[in-house]
């Protein structure tokens, strides 16, 4: 992009620029790069709007790395209820941990690329938001905003996953990353990356972009060829279906099963018990049920309805079963006589502290849908 288009687009983010509790006022102050990890964590596959009380309740609890790296996972779960793709919030606590053990008392964000990338969670985006909006480095990025920003401005008629060549010997990604290399290699780098990312949000839209007032429509090949939607090219979306059932299993003191191993979905986080059935399931206790209870101990099956729920490219459609036990937790047992199979990791929780163990929604909403 020429000089005169980037100062445009300066001079219409310091008119425009959101108030977010994550930006400064004053545009050109370093941020604090915690800060700008957390949020910019948070803001992949996720709206600005849902991640704005989200990112203001997790820095009141987690204002520091220091603090951060001293929680456990359960915690940092339930302060990211919600927000979906639950690896993210695994790799925050991992990468604390580590920044924490790495620089003791300073913790510290790395101040390189290559040290950034090597942590669990942080990509070339999030090493290069980091540095440049924390550390003011002529750092580049690349978010969907920018690819589209980039498709639309240069006529790309590839996206950066795409397999072939963009020409020269150049991989796809590489020639989308080479444009924004070219805007990054600024003295005012961080105030042009940003600057891209909220035109993207609120004028480059994919669906009804503001093009009349876009500061970069001089320049714009789509848009001076009356060909803005065409670009980016459009990528088939994979959804894959799955029905299941899940298992809201109490026992006789009022305790819910909950397992964090072995299960279709939120691996390694408390969850009920679920696995795939048929739309057309028989009436009663199914046979994989009795992987986590004794059939014997059984005084109650309560067909509860199904609800919709989305995980990633999983298009999600459960049925709740309210199963209540005989005997107590501590004596609750799987049909083979043994205690449940430790591959799932089981805990029984009280059925007060649901809201707090229970970190994920695909649980909470089967649990409502048992105690309605």
């Amino acid at each position: 992009m020429e000089s005169n288009i980037l100062k445009r687009l300066r001079e219409w983010f310091k008119k425009n620029a959101a108030t977010l509790p994550w930006r400064p006022a004053d545009l050109d102050a370093p941020r604090d790069p915690y800060a700008v990890w957390i949020s910019e964590t948070m803001l992949q596959q996720t709206q600005v709007a849902t991640v704005r009380d989200y990112y203001i309740k997790w820095m009141e609890r987690f204002p520091d790395i220091e603090t951060l790296a001293k929680a456990n996972e359960e915690e940092v779960f339930r302060y990211w209820q919600g927000l979906g793709y639950y690896s993210r919030a695994r790799n925050i606590l991992k990468t604390a941990k580590m920044v924490s053990e790495m620089h003791n008392a300073r913790c510290e964000m790395p101040r390189t690329r290559k040290e950034l990338e090597a942590l669990p969670g942080i990509g070339a985006y999030t090493a290069g938001a980091i540095l440049s909006l924390a550390y003011h480095q002529k750092e580049a990025i690349l978010d969907g905003n920018l690819v589209r920003i980039f498709a639309r401005f240069y006529a790309l008629d590839f996206l950066p996953t795409d397999k072939a060549s963009a020409g020269k010997n150049e991989s796809c990604a590489e020639a989308y990353w080479k444009y924004a290399r070219e805007v990054a290699d600024s003295p005012k780098a961080y105030m042009h990356n940003e600057a891209l990312m909220e035109l993207g949000r609120t004028v480059c839209r994919s669906k009804n972009p503001d093009c009349a007032n876009c500061p970069l429509n001089g320049g714009c090949r789509a848009y001076t060829e009356g060909r803005t939607g065409e670009f980016p090219p459009k990528r088939e979306r994979t959804q894959r279906d799955w029905h299941g059932t899940a298992l809201v299993v109490e026992s006789a003191d009022g305790k819910l099963l909950a397992v964090s191993a072995g299960q279709a979905f939120l691996a390694g986080q408390a969850t009920l018990p679920h696995f795939e059935s048929p739309r057309n399931a028989t009436a009663g206790l199914p046979a994989e049920a009795e992987a986590y209870l004794n059939a014997d101990n059984v005084v109650s099956i309560k067909e509860c309805g199904s609800f919709r729920h989305n995980i990633t490219v999983h298009k999600i459609e459960c049925r709740v079963l309210h199963v209540k036990l005989s005997t107590k937790a501590s004596k609750c047992v799987a049909s083979s006589g043994n205690k449940i199979d430790p591959r799932f990791n089981a805990t029984w929780v009280k059925k007060e502290a649901t809201a707090k163990k229970f970190a994920n929604s695909f649980s909470l909403k089967a649990i409502k849908l048992a105690f309605r």
